[in-house]
């Protein structure tokens, strides 16, 4: 069965299978059962479905707009919230606790024993690269209001805690943002905790790896 997706009326993706093909126009059969008949120009070719799911969206065969936010919302129903596009991580907000997090995750990323899209193994390759390289790394998290930026910020803190800890620094660190929020987070209609500042976190590190200083900018 050859699949396509095709925009509905709403602006909305649809994946469709097509039926039939002639001339300019094709009939398709949509998820609900409906069939439409649509300018064949107008359709987007869908990845087969051995791609359905893929944890990089580079390795898809077609990367459009339709592409991309089906392979996404796959993911999302399966309580996979990240998502590579090469160097980048994608995260889509879940809107709900995932057992995602934690010691028994922190370790598994730490010893490479997993390897999945996580916030955790993009700090564990900027930390590593930083020793390696000797050259200070960047973390950047961006997304609208809602999207989880302050949520992933902690993960990312939290997992360069555990491996680069000792001090007490870290956690002084964590300790910070409580109290940011008290004065800097409002009630919006996405989120009831929305961040209205924007963040710089400096984490200074020791010649041996282990935190040794901080320094937090807000705007």
């Amino acid at each position: 069965k050859h699949r396509v997706f095709c925009q509905l009326p709403n602006g909305d993706w649809a994946l469709c299978t097509v039926i039939t093909t002639s001339g300019d126009e094709s009939v398709l059969k949509v998820p609900e059962g409906k069939v439409l008949r649509l300018k064949t120009e107008s359709l987007q070719p869908a990845n087969p479905e051995i791609l359905d799911g893929v944890d990089d969206l580079m390795q898809l065969s077609y990367l459009s707009e339709p592409s991309v936010l089906y392979n996404l919302q796959y993911r999302y129903s399966q309580d996979m919230i990240y998502t590579k596009a090469g160097p980048v991580l994608v995260a889509v907000n879940p809107f709900k606790k995932v057992a995602l997090y934690g010691n028994e995750y922190i370790k598994a990323y730490k010893n490479k024993t997993m390897d999945s899209p996580h916030v955790y193994a993009i700090a564990d390759s900027a930390l590593r690269e930083m020793k390696r390289d000797e050259v200070n790394q960047s973390i950047i998290i961006s997304g609208e209001s809602g999207a989880g930026k302050t949520e992933t910020a902690k993960i990312a803190m939290q997992y360069l805690a555990s491996l680069g800890g000792g001090s007490g620094i870290e956690y002084e660190i964590l300790q910070t943002n409580p109290i940011l929020e008290a004065f800097g987070n409002a009630k919006t209609l996405r989120n009831d905790n929305s961040s209205r500042f924007g963040k710089l976190i400096e984490i200074h590190f020791s010649t041996t790896g282990r935190i040794c200083g901080a320094m937090v900018q807000t705007c």
